[in-house]
């Protein structure tokens, strides 16, 4: 059986580097729908120990944090979902 994730997501976006030109480039090369914001002082990025772009940090309700680096492709980022609270 297919499961897919049921519950609530909130995604955004976090430049930390670049110009606010190359940052909208960006989201415009790469049709991005959510909402994003810049980390120019690296606060957002030292918070969950972000090294590198790309990244990811998964915040469950109870306040807990994952974060994992590199690019995930969609199979990856459902298998994610799924651990985290899946239905």
């Amino acid at each position: 059986m297919n499961k897919q994730f049921t519950g609530k997501i909130n995604i955004i976006g976090v430049a930390w580097n670049g110009s606010d030109e190359s940052m909208q480039e960006f989201i415009a090369k790469h049709q991005l729908t959510f909402p994003n914001v810049k980390d120019n002082d690296g606060v957002i990025f030292a918070q969950f120990e972000v090294p590198y772009q790309p990244a990811w940090v998964f915040i469950q309700q109870n306040g807990t944090a994952q974060t994992d680096v590199g690019a995930m492709d969609e199979v990856s980022l459902a298998a994610m979902l799924e651990k985290l609270g899946g239905s």
